[in-house]
């Protein structure tokens, strides 16, 4: 892998952890952004939460970058509000990507989707439709879905495609937003069954999407 190859992979695990904790994340934020104490450094990264902000930079270990890293570090004593990181990495780091999924296992999964629903399981089916998504996702732009997703990159990504419309953007982010609530603990988070049906016919046309530009 690249340098750079290793720092894409390196953010796209950052990035859901980080939300997982409760920061809003800006991968490559822009300069009106970045703190006015560091100037005209640009970071990878900049996670920011009502108790605390973050600054990370993903470098590759040699003694160029400590030094340059060592002198901007020294920018942030006595800055309460901001912490700096640094995740440091090897051009010889390396992990598989996420295995493709059929089409035939993904009509497998809306069945059951749509077997969970009229049972009356909402959470479960709500939960295998964010699986069956990414995996959806994952077909239709392989190189871009290389590796595990955060909901909000997926819809993100998927409407700047022109996969999913603006409409159906909006209907995937409120349950990407109930998604993340219910799997970080706050159980009572009701999602109806209507808003899980309405994923479904999202996911149903993104299928068939799939199937066309496999034909073509």
């Amino acid at each position: 892998m690249s340098a750079e190859t290793i720092e894409n992979v390196v953010l796209e695990r950052l990035v859901p952890d980080l939300e997982s904790q409760g920061y809003d994340v800006f991968v490559h934020p822009n300069k009106q952004m970045v703190p006015p104490f560091l100037g005209a450094y640009a970071p990878d990264l900049i996670a920011l939460r009502d108790d605390k902000n973050l600054v990370i930079e993903i470098k590759q270990a040699n003694g160029r970058a400590e030094n340059i890293l060592k002198d901007l570090a020294k920018r942030f004593e006595g800055q309460n509000r901001w912490e700096f990181r640094i995740v440091w990495i090897s051009p010889n780091e390396s992990q598989d990507g996420v295995t493709l999924q059929s089409r035939e296992a993904i009509s497998a999964r809306l069945k059951e989707i749509s077997q969970l629903l009229d049972a009356g399981f909402v959470d479960p089916a709500m939960l295998l439709a964010w699986a069956t998504f990414e995996a959806i996702g994952r077909k239709l732009m392989p190189k871009e879905f290389v590796r595990p997703q955060s909901p909000g990159r997926l819809v993100q990504v998927l409407a700047t495609e022109g996969h999913i419309t603006p409409d159906e953007g909006d209907v995937l982010r409120q349950i990407a937003d109930m998604r993340n609530r219910f799997i970080h603990g706050e159980l009572t988070v009701a999602i109806s069954p209507p808003q899980v049906e309405a994923f479904v016919r999202i996911l149903s046309s993104l299928a068939d999407n799939v199937a066309v530009q496999k034909a073509h």
